[in-house]
């Protein structure tokens, strides 16, 4: 049996490294700003509750067959791989945005019973956290968005210049 391997993006895991370290500092030195404050946590809720609508949207549309089309089967293949990998972080950013939600939503039942337990702090922390996260992720969508359009515009320009020109600019 072959088995495959994979090469590790240092860049990336040196990123998410950093992400990690922001939101786990926000986490437990904001944890203060957000405790017993509804208004924070609405605005939380809000705004994941719009980015988890958005991205499916951006999902569903990167995940349509018909806009990579290519010229041969072979390089469809290829191409289906760039957009499972695509969509594995796309779903990855979505279940961040629901770990959030459901923090909230566990911290407001937490906290009804006794809003001054240490369970309401660490979960506080905890959605802080994973809210920076998710939200410095976010940040970097619509990068990569622009980047995946431009590619597909440059594509069919490469394509038409060989069907059409044969190479003529």
């Amino acid at each position: 049996m072959a088995t495959t391997r994979r090469e590790i993006d240092k860049s990336r895991v040196g990123v998410f490294a950093a992400v990690i370290v922001v939101s786990a500092l926000v986490g437990w030195y904001g944890q203060p700003f957000v405790h017993d404050n509804d208004e924070a946590r609405g605005v939380i809720v809000n705004v994941f509750s719009i980015l988890a609508g958005f991205l499916i949207t951006v999902m569903t549309l990167l995940g349509e067959p018909g806009l990579y089309r290519g010229r041969t089967w072979r390089s469809d293949a290829v191409k289906r791989s760039n957009v499972y990998q695509r969509l594995v972080r796309h779903k990855w950013l979505f279940i961040a945005y629901l770990i959030v939600l459901a923090l909230v939503f566990l911290t407001t039942i937490v906290a009804k019973r006794d809003p001054n337990a240490v369970a309401v702090t660490v979960l506080e922390g905890f959605y802080l956290g994973f809210a920076t996260l998710a939200f410095i992720y976010s940040l970097m969508l619509p990068g990569r968005l622009l980047n995946l359009q431009l590619a597909r515009f440059d594509e069919l320009v490469d394509s038409r210049r060989k069907g059409d020109g044969q190479g003529q600019e």
